[in-house]
C-alpha cells in the first residue's frame, strides 16, 4: 500500500493507494474542518453506503509509526462532506463549506437534468462560431463591414459631441438671459 499526504487547514491528510483505489483517512479531515471525529465516524458507519466502504487500514503516520485508520474511498469523500452541517465546522471555514454545499447541489442538478450536456453543446456552438468568425476576418467583405462599422461608430461619437456642444450653447443662452434681468 502506497501512502501520500496533502495538507488541509494545517492538518496532514493521508491518502492511501491500494489496488489502484485511493483511500483518505477520515480523522485528519475531521480535525482539519473542526468536526467531532467520533460523531462523524458513527454517522458514516450507520450510513447504508458509506458504512460498507470505510474499512480500517494500516498506514504509516507522519511520525513514521504504523496506525490503524478509518478510511473512506476518495470517490466517496465529496458525498460525505456534503452531509456535514456547516454550523458544525470551524467558524473560519463555514463560508467555504456553504459554498461547497451549493456547488454540490448545482452538480447534482446538472447531473440529473442533463444540464451539463446542454452546456457542453452550447460551448461547442460557441467554439464553432469563433472558428468561423476567425476565418471570416480574412475575407475582404468582412474587413469592409468592420471598417464601415468603425466609421459609423466614429460618426456617432462626432454627433454626440456636437449635440453636447449645442446643449451647452443653449444652456449658456439661458444662463446669460437670466443674468441680464
Amino acid at each position: 500500500m502506497k501512502t501520500n499526504s496533502i495538507i488541509v487547514n494545517g492538518k496532514e491528510i493521508l491518502i492511501l493507494t491500494e489496488a489502484n483505489e485511493k483511500f483518505v483517512a477520515i480523522k485528519p479531515i475531521c480535525e482539519a474542518i473542526g468536526v467531532n471525529y467520533e460523531t462523524q465516524k458513527d454517522k458514516i458507519l450507520s450510513d447504508e453506503i458509506l458504512g460498507s466502504v470505510t474499512p480500517l487500514r494500516g498506514a504509516t503516520g507522519s511520525d513514521g509509526k504504523e496506525y490503524k485508520m478509518r478510511v473512506i474511498p476518495f470517490r466517496f469523500v465529496f458525498g460525505w462532506l456534503f452531509t456535514i452541517n456547516p454550523k458544525n465546522v470551524k467558524s473560519e471555514i463555514k463560508d467555504q463549506m456553504i459554498k461547497y454545499k451549493m456547488e454540490c447541489y448545482n452538480a447534482l442538478f446538472d447531473s440529473f437534468t442533463k444540464r451539463s450536456a446542454v452546456l457542453k453543446e452550447k460551448t461547442e456552438y460557441q467554439v464553432e462560431i469563433e472558428k468561423l468568425e476567425n476565418e471570416l476576418k480574412e475575407d475582404e467583405k468582412y474587413k469592409r463591414i468592420q471598417e464601415l462599422k468603425a466609421s459609423i461608430s466614429n460618426a456617432t461619437r462626432r454627433l454626440n459631441s456636437m449635440d453636447k456642444d449645442i446643449i451647452s450653447e443653449q444652456l449658456d443662452l439661458f444662463s446669460k438671459e437670466g443674468e441680464e434681468e
